[in-house]
């Protein structure tokens, strides 16, 4: 367990330090940011996720840090620290039972994690504290307080997928508050309060599902739930895999003798290997839209983990003659997916460089399928144009602009759908990169578009 730990935190590490914050929405949202050079919560039902992911960068940006490189750090900083830090939250709050918050991170969290900027990885990290300080937090401590309400508060306006997963937390906050008055306790207004919250969250997650701010992000979670139904992709289908393997482990001795031979370790771990290195073994099957579709399991896994959450605080003794097979299959998911994690993030930091070079060789505009981006799945290798144009074909103009290799600008990757003037006219894209009038203010980090714009003019002359 150790060592997947660490493996995850190399992860975590690597992705910042990768620029991984960027990918899809996340380039588009980089850029608002420093615009703004302050807060902004694109939606009102999800204010707090924004606001928790946007500390690092707004706080830069308030302490005078001018340099992308070390802001675009600091936007990795909020997106990728909210897990790690629940973790250490859950973990001190309970190490018996630790391994259970690790499936959900590594069954969910990392099946869909590639989307990074994506609020329901907050939503669902934020699950996690609160039904910790209310089953294994005996007695409560002021810190556990702390979390089980920041995180309900946090809730609030974070996904709509929160009416399902504050219900359930209602009512044992509900059950817990009952239990502290009866024992005399002064910490059952702590519960109560919570179960204020919570229910305060159902209610909005279910305003902005009969309401939604933007319909096309309902459509798109439905559709992305179906297509994850068809098509799992690699680790989805091993995740299966490994919960298949969990449920027969923990009703058939026999299974359990077996994967304690030394053989059955040996070839479990070479699986792991081969789950783990799959991106770069393979490296044209890597898709990483497919994460994107999965973005459901930050729903369902805590769902399906809720009830072995309740057998381990009310029927342990169930549990515990295969707790040790649960840990140690546990730090076989978190590795192995970690690793996945890993060589994903080193083929999207190969793109990187190749796109900063192919940006710093030419002016203007760049025709994405005239580079070798086009065929790496950088942004994913799925085109569907729509009501909001392809996948996310939009976003290369933004990540060109976000990981620029100078501060002068002279060329910006376009994807040839929004090349198209009709596709251009009826779809939204963040700014037109064929009107200067709508590119990003960003002159109080140095950074213009001369260079860009006398190429559009040149190109327009000829």
């Amino acid at each position: 367990m150790p060592a997947a730990c660490v493996i995850f935190a190399l992860w975590v590490v690597a992705a910042i330090l990768s620029n991984r914050c960027l990918y899809s929405d996340g380039a588009y949202n980089y850029l608002k940011v420093l615009q703004a050079q302050g807060f902004v919560p694109l939606m009102r039902s999800r204010h707090c996720a924004f606001y928790i992911y946007e500390i690092p960068l707004v706080l830069a940006i308030k302490l005078g840090v001018t340099n992308p490189a070390w802001l675009r750090l600091a936007f990795g900083l909020g997106r990728f620290l909210p897990w790690p830090m629940v973790l250490l939250g859950c973990h001190w709050i309970s190490p018996k039972h630790f391994w259970l918050v690790l499936v959900g991170c590594a069954a969910g969290y990392l099946n869909v994690a590639f989307a990074a900027d994506a609020t329901h990885n907050l939503a669902h990290a934020l699950f996690w504290p609160p039904l910790f300080a209310i089953l294994f937090a005996r007695p409560l401590k002021p810190l556990a307080a702390v979390m089980l309400l920041f995180s309900a508060v946090a809730m609030l306006y974070s996904y709509e997928s929160q009416l399902f997963l504050s219900l359930p937390l209602a009512l044992l906050a509900l059950w817990r508050s009952w239990r502290e008055k009866q024992e005399g306790h002064r910490v059952w207004v702590v519960f109560l309060t919570a179960v204020a919250l919570f229910l305060a969250v159902a209610s909005i997650g279910l305003c902005g599902i009969l309401i939604p701010e933007i319909p096309v992000g309902l459509i798109g979670f439905k559709a992305g739930t179906l297509a994850m139904m068809r098509h799992m992709g690699w680790t989805l289908t091993w995740t299966m895999i490994w919960a298949g393997l969990v449920l027969i482990v923990v009703f058939s001795e026999t299974v359990r003798l077996i994967i304690s031979h030394k053989v059955a370790i040996g070839l479990l771990l070479a699986g792991l290997m081969i789950w783990g290195f799959w991106p770069l073994l393979q490296p044209d099957q890597l898709d990483t839209g497919i994460q994107y579709n999965n973005r459901a399991l930050d729903l369902l896994v805590p769902m399906a983990l809720l009830p072995a959450a309740l057998i381990l605080r009310f029927r342990p003794q169930w549990v515990e003659p295969q707790r040790g097979y649960l840990v140690q299959l546990t730090a076989g998911l978190l590795m192995a997916q970690s690793l996945w994690q890993i060589s994903a993030t080193a083929s999207w930091y190969a793109n990187v460089v190749r796109l900063q070079a192919i940006l710093g060789a030419n002016r203007g505009i760049i025709p994405l399928r005239s580079t070798v981006l086009a065929a790496t799945g950088m942004e994913g290798r799925e085109l569907r144009v729509d009501v909001i144009g392809g996948r996310f074909d939009w976003t290369w103009p933004c990540l060109s602009v976000a990981l620029a290799p100078s501060s002068q600008i002279k060329s910006l990757i376009c994807s040839e759908v929004f090349m198209d003037p009709t596709i251009r006219r009826h779809c939204w894209q963040p700014f037109d990169p064929f009107n200067p009038g709508t590119l990003p203010r960003l002159e109080h980090y140095g950074i213009d578009f001369k260079g860009y714009t006398a190429a559009l003019r040149e190109s327009n002359v000829k």
